[in-house]
């Protein structure tokens, strides 16, 4: 499954797949997705809000891995394109968790993250992560 499917990222990972989009009825958001080939044979469209944690649940059912892409799109990233990024993520990590079928999920960033007036800061990641959800 692929959260944020009609996004620029997401929309080149959902071949075969389940892709989650904020609206069914937003054409220009859409449209890509359902022009692509074998779309009928192979994607599965599911309206999801990224902030409703209840919606999470079915969406997430059945699936071995998730690809977590959707994120808010600001032009300039403030306090509440974060706060809605992160308890997104949160949302679909909590479904993920009390799903049996999820094995693995993919985090990506977003660009609001690096925008706006945020102060500069170094990670730096010494050896592999080994968290995981169950």
């Amino acid at each position: 499954m692929v959260t944020g499917a009609s996004g620029y990222i997401a929309l080149h990972c959902v071949i075969q797949l389940r892709g989650t989009v904020r609206n069914l009825r937003n054409s220009a958001k859409v449209s890509p997705l359902c022009d692509m080939k074998y779309r009928a044979e192979r994607l599965e469209l599911v309206e999801v809000d990224l902030e409703c944690a209840e919606h999470w649940h079915s969406a997430v059912g059945g699936w071995t891995y998730i690809l977590h892409i959707a994120s808010p799109w600001p032009i300039v990233a403030d306090e509440t394109t974060i706060a809605i990024a992160t308890n997104g993520t949160l949302n679909v990590l909590r479904a993920a968790t009390e799903c049996r079928t999820v094995r693995k999920i993919v985090l990506t960033s977003s660009c609001a993250a690096v925008n706006g007036s945020h102060t500069v800061k170094i990670y730096v990641i010494a050896g592999k992560n080994k968290l995981y959800l169950r």
